[in-house]
Formats: C-alpha cells, structure tokens, sequence
C-alpha cells in the first residue's frame, strides 16, 4: 500500500468483488456455517445429549501429566433424503482423533456390503407377510462406554462458550485461554476406535436377541423362527430391517430398551444409503435422482448426450494438456462421486467410471472430456431408475469375461457379472493388475482374480437360507 507504506493486504479476486463462496455440498448433506433456528437448536440438543443425556462428556480442571487430549471440532448439516426433501438438522461434536491413530491398531469395523443389500432385496422382492423398516440409533457412538486409557477432549473458546451457555456451573472449569477441558467417558465421533466399539455392542445385543451374523458378511444378520427368516442389515447406526410385524415390534422394543432413543420408520419406500428404496408389486424400485442432482451442479454447462463414452474411452493421448491442481480436484471428487453411483444404480456407466478412476492423478483435457461426456449422459438419463425383481431359484451364474490390452500400457480389463435365481446382484469392471500375453491369458487373470466370488455367493446363500437351501 503506497499512502501506509504498509504491505497490501492478499485477497483473491472473489473476496475482492464482494462475492460470497459457493455453499460445500458433500453427497446429500450441507455444511452449514450460518445461523439460523435449526442449527442453533442443533447445537443445544448435540451439547445437551453429551453432558446430560447419555453422560459421554464431564468437565475436568486439569488432566495427568502424559494423558492424551484430542480438540473438539464442531460440525452443523443439514441432512436431506434419497429423494431431495429436508430430513433434519444435525449437529456433530468430533473428537480430532487423527494423531492417535498408531495408538489403537484394531479400530476397524466392517460396512454392509453393496451386493448383500441387493442380494437381500431380491430374497424379499417377491414374499409377502414381511414389513421392511429402518431405524435409527440416536447418537449411537456416544451411547458406547469407552474403554482403554483415559482420553481428553478440548472444546476451544467458541465451543465452550456454548456449553457455559447451557451449564452455567461449568464456568469455573474454564482454562486461562477460555476452552474447556472434559474427560470422554463415551467413545465420541472422531476416536479412531469409536466405530470398532460401536459395532461390537450393537452386535452383542442382536446375537443376544437370537440373530446370527454371516461370515462372508457380518453386517448381515438373519433369524428363522416360525417358516420365516427375519433379516437386518447394518451400516454404522442404521438398521434396514426385514421381519414381520410381531418381529418388527420386538426390534423396536429391545432396542429401545438397549439405547433409549431410536427412530423407527415402517414404510415401502425408505430412504437408505443414498437410494430410494420404493417396494411394490414384487419388486424394488431404487433411485438416486438426488445424488445425481448434486454431482451435476458444479457441470451444468455440459451438453445431454446419448451414451456414457466412445470407442476411443481407452485411448490417452500423451499430448494433452494438463490440468491445473483445482481442475483436477474437482475431477477427482466428481470420479470417486460417479463411483459410489456406479456401484448402486448406474452400472451402465461402470465400465467409463472404472477407466476415469486410473486418470485422477494425471488428468488430462482429453480426460475432462470424457467425464463431461459422461456427465451429459447423465444429465440426459438423471431420472433412470434400477429395478430388482424376485429370485426365480437359488442357481448362482458369474460372468467373467476380459478385454485384452485395452490400456495405454498393455495392461487388460476385467468384467463380471453375477447372478442368482435370474436377477443381477453384483455387476464390476475393472482394470487387470498385471500384463497378459495373450487373449487367453487375460481370461484367464480375469477368472483367477475372480472365481472366489463365486464360493462367497454360495456361501452367503447357504446361510441365508439355511435349511432351505438347495
């Protein structure tokens, strides 16, 4: 600044015209940093839940020398459905728990599996005396006793402010600096063991409730009583059930019971994992028109187009520009975006998504153009729907076929498809690992890589049906 003699102060060219950031969107939620009724709200109910409720958090003046202290981040969204609608607002207090990391080496848990959901849809597409729900477990790894050496959270200024705010009495727990020190007696969100915790007791109660959990995929647990087999499927704190009315019932109950407060929706039409479930006339019907709603908004210049990719989608020409570091991130988010949507609805893209998944290191402007043809196929197609009917019979058929030398660097690729009692319920497309030297020999690294598919279907039929099985 020549009148101070001062240097001038940086600002990008957004800031200096005034302009507000565009709103972050992450799949179907909003991160929201504003004030309103709903967030405010939020924030008391997630303080409240912790200090009150379910007891996870107790302020402390000091902690033993050598403990450990995470910082507490405080996350607000707004979280909408499978179809668009607003659900709620939700609030989160994490514990920043990246540095323990090395600390606690078993803290991992497992997730539903993509093809057990759909095989488990195709078991119940066509059955009748069965009601599908699912709930939700308020707060769930809060409701988890901690375990292992004492663990610290430190709320900053801001975050204690708020708490102060709800329990004037903890104002003279309040370190020089303004935060606030707590003793985690809950395994909170963020805690690299949180999820490893949690998942251990929700599967205590249900093997204790007389569900048994599949060894190819233990968050599929099933029940036969009475002619009928009851299943529920699990991913983190939320529950898709498959039971009669009186089993159904006795889930709420003992669940209630277990963690005091949880959600139970009993309808056709359910919104999990990013899909509309719709369960009519013997068949499931499932949409991610929302999802692909927000994949598109950062590419609505993108003209419609009649197919996913072209002959050449394989080819790399190595004189095509880079892009910038920003270009490419957002390629890179919008890819691993597409995948997710791949892998549930649209595997008519799966090939395309598959090779664009190689280039989100080294992306091109012939890349670019192959996503933003994809892209248009998708905005032409946005509403096209998967529809998932009944098993005819038990017979398992897998498709594994290659492609040889279809990369730039020699390498080949894989297709599979599987099938059991005539519906679809495992579709993948990926590149081969290592270079064949013939058409043969690609099958061949194809069916190798592959075939243990097929003895985990069988295997994962054979539990489920149990004595039906044949």
């Amino acid at each position: 600044d020549e009148a101070t003699g001062q240097p001038a102060t940086r600002r990008s060219a957004r800031i200096a015209a005034g302009i507000n950031p565009p709103e972050r969107m992450t799949l179907a939620t909003k991160v929201r940093e504003d004030k309103n009724e709903g967030t405010v709200n939020a924030v008391k109910a997630e303080l409240s839940q912790l200090f009150t409720e379910l007891e996870a958090l107790t302020p402390v003046k000091e902690v033993p020398k050598g403990a450990e202290i995470l910082n507490g981040i405080l996350i607000v969204v707004e979280k909408f459905l499978a179809n668009g609608e607003h659900d709620k607002w939700k609030e989160r207090l994490v514990a920043d728990g990246r540095q323990d990391r090395a600390l606690y080496p078993n803290k991992s848990s497992p997730t539903l599996s993509i093809h057990s959901l759909f095989t488990v849809l195709a078991f119940y597409a066509g059955l009748t005396g069965y009601l599908m729900s699912k709930v939700d477990i308020k707060g769930a790894f809060v409701q988890t006793p901690m375990t292992g050496p004492e663990i610290y959270l430190r709320l900053n200024k801001k975050i204690a402010c708020h708490v102060v705010g709800l329990y004037p009495e903890y104002a003279s727990f309040l370190q020089p600096d303004g935060s606030l020190l707590t003793q985690m007696l809950k395994a909170m969100y963020g805690c690299v063991q949180a999820s490893s915790l949690w998942f251990a007791l929700l599967m205590k109660l249900l093997l204790s409730k007389g569900y048994v959990g599949s060894e190819v995929d233990p968050c599929v647990l099933r029940r036969a009583s009475g002619g009928q087999i009851f299943c529920i499927l699990i991913h983190v704190d939320d529950l898709l059930i498959f039971a009669s009315e009186a089993e159904t019932e006795r889930i709420r109950n003992f669940c209630t019971v277990a963690f005091t407060t949880i959600t139970m929706l009993i309808a056709n039409s359910l919104s999990y994992l990013c899909m509309q479930l719709l369960w009519k006339d013997g068949t499931f019907t499932l949409d991610m028109d929302f999802y692909v709603e927000q994949v598109l908004k950062d590419w609505m210049h993108v003209a419609n187009r009649s197919g996913p990719g072209l002959r050449d989608t394989f080819k790399i020409d190595e004189a095509s520009k880079l892009l910038l570091e920003k270009p490419r991130q957002l390629f890179h988010s919008t890819v691993a975006r597409l995948l997710y949507l791949a892998k549930r609805v649209r595997t008519d893209t799966i090939t395309v998504v598959s090779f664009l998944c190689t280039r989100v290191t080294k992306v091109t402007e012939e890349d670019q153009a192959k996503l933003e043809r994809l892209l248009g196929f998708l905005k032409r197609t946005k509403t096209q729907k998967l529809y998932t009917g009944a098993m005819r019979n038990n017979q398992h058929k897998a498709w594994i076929d290659a492609a040889f030398a279809l990369h730039f660097d020699s390498k080949s690729h894989t297709g599979v498809l599987f099938v059991i009692g005539g519906v679809v319920i495992y579709i993948s497309s990926r590149k081969q690992k290592c270079i064949a030297k013939s058409p043969t020999e690609a099958e061949l690294v194809g069916l190798t890589d592959n075939i243990g598919l097929v003895e985990l279907f069988h295997k994962f039929i054979r539990f489920y049906l149990g004595h039906q099985y044949q």
